[in-house]
């Protein structure tokens, strides 16, 4: 039967030593005491094997697993703890030896550092050394000409902002080293530095179809090869473009390849990859973006001002274009049907004012284009479309005209009205200003009147002076009637079957229209008999068809016309 209170000897678990101010931290497992049997603990020690030992600490706590101390050296110290308990307080346990752990991890080297695609940050990644004691790594920049501490981690991979690590700039040198539980630092690695790829972009790319991507080597691991993938972001699709095998015999440095399969007007992200020798290990490269538009969202270098209507036969279209080399040129394209037709291709650099002849711009509006080919021969600008303005009539007096959609395109921007134009004499004169594409002529203008619409710019994008003209149209706007006031009224009518003639009493006035004109009907004893438009008049019956007695009937007569109001009365005669 075992008659002891305190079950057995502490266990000594680990002893570090702070290197600055000597203190030792001591890490121990206490036994257990069933019957309160514990008096205190005792901590011994020595620098070294010749050294005596001497008490260092006394403790009276039982169930205590940190011991601290300062030390009088900064040597090798081993150490113990005896346990007393038991009621005369004579009964002892001693525990096991432990040596202060002074002993750094050994010096290792990371997997790789990398630039992570999707963040664009500089990576660390790295295996847990084959050690036992193992507790966390320093990270190490290269700075100034020494080490500078960035951060611990107890991770096997780290991602650095890009105030620790830009990683668009070269010789980003990152190195680790490991520490143990007693913050013992091991030696720092070598330097590792991530690819930095850099794209060189042709100035006529859209020509020579030539980009040029430049590499720095990766440093720390030697490398077998290098794959080159692109990224096209406009159809979020992935190509291997190809490897570079390295010279691991005269080390250039510096690495290049050329990409050629590019697709104008697409964005991309170029990146490269290092394999290291004999290992699965990778490495990649800063992401490189590069847009390969060209002439979509810059001004155009071949822009027509306006189409305008000469004559019916005859259109005139100008505008201004800019050549990028010998060999540029532009067409003066027209739609003909459902394609475009060249009417036109011009050399010269500068503005340019052709007619077009073959038009029948009474009848139809005319959509214009121009195209430029660029030095190297391919269509790299295209201006906004022109419709000829086309003036026609729905109504007696209604006009209507297209809207001219090119000066509202994203490279002209001019901001204008309509004004319709009649023809005074062998004068144009301005009538009404609109932003409509109708208009209703007013019901006093009469004859036949020759019209058309034009526009100029509002915003000062144009010269007042430009003006653009659509076709002409001639509009009979009839007769005005008002010239011919001349009132007649009848004074008899027949009611006689037989008789054909003169059977309705009714005025006539070429002046006065429907609803502007009553006549009221009264019979010898005073009483209203109808009321109806005079201009229809009265045929002598009453609503059911019967017609009234032969004899003298009164007539009322009220006109309201021409900003005028007349008022007649009088008798006539009814035959029976």
């Amino acid at each position: 039967m075992n008659t002891y209170g305190v079950t057995g000897p502490a266990i000594l678990r680990r002893a570090c030593q702070d290197r600055i101010t000597a203190e030792l931290t001591l890490t121990l497992t206490p036994p257990t005491d069933a019957c309160g049997s514990f008096v205190y603990h005792k901590l011994y020690g020595r620098e070294d094997a010749a050294s005596s030992w001497r008490l260092l600490k006394q403790i009276s706590t039982l169930n205590i697993s940190t011991i601290t101390v300062i030390l009088s050296s900064k040597k090798k110290w081993e150490v113990y703890l005896v346990t007393s308990f038991a009621c005369n307080g004579k009964d002892t346990f001693s525990s096991n030896h432990l040596f202060i752990d002074d002993v750094a991890p050994k010096q290792f080297e990371p997997d790789s550092v990398s630039i992570d695609f999707g963040t664009q940050r500089v990576i660390a990644g790295w295996t847990k050394p084959n050690e036992p004691d193992i507790l966390g790594y320093s990270l190490f920049k290269f700075q100034g000409g020494g080490n500078a501490l960035l951060v611990d981690t107890f991770s096997t991979k780290y991602t650095f902002n890009k105030s620790q690590f830009d990683p668009t700039i070269a010789n980003n040198q990152f190195a680790i080293a490991a520490f143990d539980s007693c913050l013992n630092g091991g030696l720092i690695s070598n330097y590792h530095t991530p690819i930095i790829l850099d794209v060189q972009i042709d100035a006529k790319f859209w020509c020579s179809k030539k980009t040029v991507l430049l590499w720095r080597i990766y440093q720390g691991w030697l490398v077998s090869q290098y794959d080159i993938f692109r990224f096209d972001i406009t159809t979020n699709t992935w190509s291997f473009l190809g490897f570079t095998a390295t010279d691991l015999t005269n080390n250039p440095g510096t690495y290049q390849f050329q990409d050629s399969t590019y697709i104008l007007n697409h964005s991309y992200l170029y990146f490269v990859r290092a394999h290291k020798v004999g290992s699965l290990i990778t490495s990649s490269s800063n992401a490189t973006p590069v847009n390969y538009a060209h002439s979509t969202q810059t001004p155009p270098l071949s822009i027509i001002n306006g189409v305008s209507v000469v004559s019916d036969k005859l259109l005139n279209i100008n505008g201004l274009w800019q050549k990028d080399g010998s060999s540029s040129s532009m067409q003066i394209q027209k739609r003909v049907g459902a394609s475009w037709q060249t009417i036109q291709i011009s050399t010269m650099n500068g503005a340019f004012n052709i007619s077009d002849n073959s038009v029948s711009a009474g009848n139809k509006s005319y959509s214009y284009r121009t195209l430029r080919k660029n030095d190297c021969g391919y269509i790299d600008d295209s201006c906004c479309l022109h419709h000829s303005m086309l003036l026609g009539s729905s109504m007696p007096r209604d006009l209507k005209w297209n809207s001219y959609f090119g000066w509202s395109c994203l490279f002209i921007k001019s901001t204008f009205d309509y004004t319709v134009e009649i023809k005074e004499g062998s004068t144009w004169k301005q009538h009404q200003i609109t932003s409509d594409t109708f208009y209703v002529i007013p019901n006093n203008f009469y004859g036949k009147q020759l019209f058309r619409i034009s526009i100029f710019s509002k915003n000062g994008i144009f010269s007042p002076n430009y003006i653009l003209y659509s076709n002409e149209i001639q509009m009979d706007l009839g007769v005005d009637t008002s010239r011919f006031d001349t009132l007649l009224i009848p004074t008899a009518i027949t009611s006689k079957g037989e008789i054909r003639e003169n059977k309705i009493f009714k005025i006539s006035n070429p002046a006065i229209s429907l609803g502007q004109s009553t006549l009221t009907i009264i019979n010898r004893w005073g009483e209203i008999i109808a009321k109806v438009d005079a201009l229809v008049g009265w045929d002598g019956a009453d609503p059911s068809g019967n017609h009234y007695p032969g004899g003298v009937y009164v007539y009322l007569f009220d006109a309201s016309y021409n900003n005028k109001r007349i008022s007649k009365s009088g008798t006539f005669l009814m035959l029976d």
